[in-house]
């Protein structure tokens, strides 16, 4: 699991070290141009001291002779030698200088003989063909810049431990309001969904605090939506378990077989009529629940309205009804919503016009092609909605008022849930004759 606190630690940490390497890097190279300068100068000037010295005349003839140290001298001063050279003859050497030229020519230069290092810098002394050498070997100026250096350093490298405590000290100082906000919810109750006080936070997590409040709020509207939604079942399927509990006594009790027999037909119309008020009421809360349309697709619209319409003749020749069907010719009518939402639809809105409209009476089908939308048309020549109903009656369980015909009041109240899923729209108009109902259902087509 990954840790806010874990992954700034790491960070700070790498970029403390980074900078302080950067730092340590510029600091040894400063510290080994400023020890360079020094000990150039001190050879140019050790140079010039000994010309003097050679120009006088008093400088004897002792090359090869080895080095004698003052023991009021230094460890380095075995590190410095000198040369004294005219033309091919070596007159006079000091140091651990070997015997071949430490260089071949004037001014500052660096040489390796025999393994060794060293800083040259030659200078013309006595006649014309003499030449003063003055080296130093190298590894004096490197442990001067290691010691430079790590002295200027040992104080970052002390604060380390000091700087990681900080820097822990400093990240949970600064996670702290998260932590508050965590253990706020926390100690939260499934139903104490008031929003979070943006106040009390920092302006870094308010977006993360207005997420929790809009999730809130939607919790607590779905919350009292399936509150709303139980009441509702609970008091509707009431009824029709309570006819069928009658007439189930009437049946038991009857001792006429023809009494009976109607007891138990209407028995078994009860029954049919609690299913599918059941069947309504889970494919409602199944699309309560389905938040956003996550499908993704084209179907055409029209070869499943002919399926819906030829499902549904039976029904409608039971009442005499003309059910008519027509669909743009070579127009598949494509559509973003699969089949099996799609089938619920133009059920439900056929279901509605075969059931309200009177024996004899029409109902037609019909798509139609608008840009790029798709509409479909529902037309019955019932007694229609007023309009004054016609916002109300996508409200689950409400019928309005003079409806001879049973029903639930949940086929209109899931065809606009999906409608609102899927990006669609609904309007009931009236009828073009003027007599019944026209629902006009449009569609956006995929992209």
């Amino acid at each position: 699991m990954r840790s806010i606190r874990r992954r700034l630690l790491f960070s700070l940490f790498v970029l403390w070290t980074t900078v302080w390497v950067a730092v340590g890097l510029v600091s040894l190279d400063r510290s080994g141009h400023e020890v360079g300068e020094l000990l150039d100068a001190q050879l140019a000037q050790t140079a010039h001291v000994l010309r003097q010295i050679t120009q006088a005349g008093h400088l004897p003839h002792i090359a090869g002779a080895p080095q004698r140290l003052s023991p009021l001298g230094h460890p380095y001063e075995s590190q410095i030698s000198f040369q004294l050279w005219e033309g091919d003859l070596l007159i006079s050497t000091f140091g651990a200088a070997p015997v071949e030229p430490l260089a071949r020519r004037l001014g500052f230069s660096d040489q390796t003989i025999a393994e060794t290092r060293w800083r040259v810098f030659g200078l013309p002394a006595g006649d014309a063909d003499g030449v003063l050498y003055v080296a130093q070997n190298y590894s004096v100026r490197e442990e001067l810049i290691e010691y430079l250096t790590l002295h200027a350093l040992r104080p970052i490298l002390w604060s380390l431990p000091l700087s990681v405590l900080l820097i822990w000290l400093a990240v949970t100082e600064g996670l702290r309001p998260l932590s508050r906000l965590a253990r706020d919810i926390r100690h939260r109750s499934a139903e104490q969904l008031d929003p979070i006080d943006a106040r009390r936070v920092p302006v870094e997590i308010q977006p993360l605090t207005n997420a929790l409040n809009g999730l809130m709020d939607r919790l607590e509207q779905a919350l009292d939506a399936e509150r709303h939604f139980a009441a509702d079942a609970s008091h509707e399927l009431r009824t029709p378990f309570a006819i069928i509990r009658t007439h189930a006594q009437i049946a038991q009790r009857s001792r006429d077989a023809g009494e009976r027999s109607k007891a138990l037909d209407r028995l078994i119309l009860g029954v049919d009529r609690a299913t599918h008020l059941i069947a309504q009421l889970l494919t409602l809360s199944r699309l309560q629940h389905q938040a956003g349309d996550a499908e993704s697709g084209a179907w055409p619209l029209a070869r499943l309205v002919e399926q819906v319409v030829d499902e549904r003749r039976a029904s409608a020749r039971a009442k005499s009804i003309e059910l008519s069907l027509a669909v743009p010719d070579g127009e598949p009518c494509l559509v973003g919503i699969s089949p099996g939402t799609l089938s619920i639809l133009v059920g439900n809105l056929l279901d509605n016009a075969i059931k309200y409209t009177p024996e004899g009476g029409r109902v037609g089908v019909s798509l139609g092609v608008r840009r790029e939308r798709i509409l479909l048309w529902v037309r019955d020549s019932g007694r229609g909605i007023p309009a004054a109903d016609r916002a109300r009656v996508f409200d689950r369980f409400y019928r309005p008022a003079g409806q001879a015909e049973s029903g639930a009041g949940l086929g209109l109240a899931i065809v606009r849930r999906i409608c609102e899923r899927h990006g669609a729209e609904i309007e009931l108009l009236d009828a073009e004759d003027g007599s019944g109902l026209l629902v006009e259902v449009t569609f956006h087509r995929p992209a």
